[in-house]
């Protein structure tokens, strides 16, 4: 089928970003870059691409596969015998914490079912710096 009649465009979009088209975890390796990942289940009721995203999360340059997913142990359980599919969004040149904020945007947004974590990048309240004047009564 030539490439400009190909109905479907060729990965996963999840907000601006377009993942790798998702693949099965068994025998993945990470790219060599920095990006972000995503873990998913085939799920006929997702939409455009039946995908239900399980977990999101963020690698460096280098990354070896078992530090990546050794987070990621009970989505395993969670999967329901059914294979677990990774993808990929390559940041090369990116911070971490530029892929953090793309990460929590992404939690933020799709609700990953098996999320272990919850998005770093919440707001928390901070203290108030300096003296406070005395008000008198």
């Amino acid at each position: 089928m030539p490439l400009g009649s190909y109905p479907f465009s060729p990965g996963i979009r999840f907000n601006d970003c377009v993942f790798s088209e998702p693949t099965r975890l068994d025998g993945w390796t990470p790219p060599k870059c920095a990006g972000l990942f995503g873990i998913f289940v085939a799920d006929p009721n997702w939409a455009p691409k039946p995908f239900q995203p399980l977990y999101f999360g963020e690698f460096g340059n280098n990354a070896s596969p078992r530090t990546l997913l050794g987070e990621c142990r009970n989505l395993l359980r969670a999967s329901s015998g059914r294979p677990l599919m990774i993808s990929v969004f390559p940041l090369p040149f990116s911070t971490t914490s530029q892929r953090r904020a793309l990460r929590c945007e992404l939690i933020h947004a799709y609700n990953p079912t098996f999320q272990l974590e919850e998005a770093e990048e919440t707001p928390k309240r901070r203290h108030t710096i300096g003296f406070l004047p005395q008000t008198e009564s």
